[in-house]
């Protein structure tokens, strides 16, 4: 422990190379407020990956820093995806995304000493406007770390929560579960279960629970809302999360615990998550028919500098983000289909009963 680098440290360091850099991490909530031993040794870790190609690293950290609205979003994202991969110790992918063919042995403070295998691609073709090169994508970043909780729960703190449920009917649904599901899908039940009906569990175990909740990537709703900062963020979430269900649409806080949506529900999440991140928004319907389930469709996007329409939230069990349109009437097309509509409008057609 007293070999591990302090954050102040870490990022002065950085800082010196690369102050812009430093001034982003000091933002994401690992290092702003979650300064923990692993937090510490993944900044550690990310600064040695930094030497080991600093204009690549710089080069692939512009095109992170063009994704959201700097002056409104609250961290990067795709630079806290790139310090989970670090912190996960998912150091060859890290340096994939560079190019490079990184090797990693165990350091004596318990973190990560890398290196460099011969003979490294030199190429970088990639541009800050586009965000693309040999290696680096948006997609590639977020498909690496956006992969589910770490571990917060140790199993036999887990079977000691399953054995003092209160209920007998909590008690024999979570016998079944534990046959059937691992360590980490049974602390996601458990920590599901804790947000809707915390009483079927023993209050003894309540304070256990909410410190895995505080620690947990994707179970608290403003945690991941302060993630959702862009249009192409918000697209991944909810092709990569959300099932397509066709039930009345329920409230952003409820499509984002149930993950499941229909066109509605997936609209009204966009547009609210695209508020949060400082878009001018917009929400628009289509009807071709007078069937209320396969006669409309509902979108939403966000309205750009020169009035133009970018349609992100076009869900139909697959979101696409489309446009720009210049016009009402191509947006209108698009969210249609080119079905000959019978009618338009701002809003929704069959509105969530609750937000």
């Amino acid at each position: 422990m007293k070999n591990t680098p302090s954050i102040k440290d870490g990022l002065s360091q950085i800082g010196r190379l690369n102050p812009h850099l430093a001034d982003e991490l000091a933002k994401i909530p690992e290092i702003r407020k979650g300064q923990t031993r692993s937090s510490r040794l993944a900044l550690h870790t990310l600064l040695a990956l930094y030497r080991l190609a600093p204009d690549r690293f710089d080069r692939m950290f512009a095109c992170m820093d063009t994704i959201g609205l700097p002056a409104h979003r609250n961290f990067c994202t795709p630079l806290q995806a790139l310090f989970w991969m670090v912190q996960d110790r998912r150091l060859e992918a890290s340096g994939l995304l560079l190019g490079l063919n990184i090797v990693q042995t165990a350091g004596p403070d318990g973190g990560c000493r890398i290196g460099m295998r011969p003979d490294p691609d030199d190429g970088w073709t990639g541009t800050p406007s586009t965000g693309t090169g040999p290696a680096y994508t948006l997609e590639k970043v977020l498909d690496a770390a956006w992969n589910g909780e770490t571990v917060l729960m140790l199993g036999p703190v887990i079977r000691e929560i399953i054995q003092r449920l209160t209920t007998a009917a909590e008690a024999e649904e979570y016998a079944v579960l534990a046959k059937r599901h691992s360590t980490r899908q049974l602390q996601g039940y458990i920590m599901d279960d804790f947000l809707r009906k915390k009483e079927v569990f023993n209050t003894s175990d309540w304070g256990t629970i909410q410190t895995a909740l505080k620690q947990s990537r994707w179970k608290r709703f403003y945690t991941v809302a302060d993630r959702l900062n862009s249009p192409e963020l918000i697209s991944y979430y909810i092709n990569n999360f959300f099932s397509f269900r066709k039930t009345p649409a329920s409230g952003v806080y409820c499509t984002f615990f149930k993950k499941t949506a229909q066109c509605t529900g997936a609209a009204y999440f966009a547009q609210f998550m695209l508020k949060r991140a400082g878009y001018r928004t917009f929400l628009r319907s289509v009807k071709w028919d007078e069937d209320p389930w396969d006669g409309l469709h509902t979108g939403s996007g966000i309205i750009l500098e020169d009035g133009r329409y970018l349609l992100v939230a076009n869900y139909t069990g697959i979101n696409a983000m489309d446009g720009p349109f210049d016009d009402i009437e191509s947006l209108d097309r698009r969210l249609s289909c080119n079905r000959r509509i019978i009618g338009s409008k701002w809003g929704a057609y069959f509105p969530p009963r609750y937000f």
